[in-house]
């Protein structure tokens, strides 16, 4: 930040987690956001709940609820109705604002990773979805837009796995054998 003090602005903390990150000149100065590292997608998950929620605590919810319900319990398959969805929303009440999470809220234990699992490939880069986050702080850092395949590009060259050696898998199986007999 001191080699740019132009971007001191969209440094901002994360709503749930305080995680400080960078953020679009457009989102300056804001105190709702949250971070890409889980926060965001997690804050979603939670407004989608409550909004299932509130829709299925209305007449027509607890209408389509039972219909659903009495399908499961037939054996039958559960498939969308071909009806238009203005009239599955009609019943649905406005989003109510974002109050404190509950206090018995709690974040599931992040998976345990094997160093056999870490690897960068072009494909997963491409697929990530933190890339649009790094695209961004690289654009901002750098001054110059970058394109996604170019930051794909460019973390491939800079995180470019090297192999061990020239050796092959026996050659390591032997060296780890006892050297003397038993």
């Amino acid at each position: 930040m001191e080699s740019q003090p132009d971007l001191q602005g969209c440094v901002v903390h994360c709503a749930e987690c305080e995680i400080r990150f960078l953020t679009h000149p457009r989102n300056a100065g804001r105190q709702n956001l949250r971070c890409p590292f889980g926060c965001r997608q997690h804050h979603r998950r939670q407004r989608s709940c409550q909004r299932s929620t509130a829709y299925y605590r209305t007449a027509a919810g607890r209408a389509k609820k039972k219909r659903l319900n009495a399908r499961r319990q037939d054996g039958q398959v559960a498939r969308a109705p071909p009806s238009s969805s203005a009239g599955d929303l009609q019943g649905m009440p406005p989003d109510s604002p974002a109050g404190p999470p509950p206090a018995s809220a709690s974040w599931p234990a992040p998976p345990e990773l094997r160093p056999e699992e870490v690897v960068l490939d072009e494909l997963s880069v491409a697929h990530s979805p933190l890339l649009p986050y790094v695209r961004m702080v690289v654009s901002l850092i750098e001054g110059v837009a970058f394109t996604c395949q170019e930051v794909v590009h460019l973390l491939r060259l800079a995180l470019r796995q090297r192999s061990i050696g020239a050796r092959c898998a026996s050659d390591y199986l032997l060296d780890a054998w006892p050297q003397r007999p038993p």
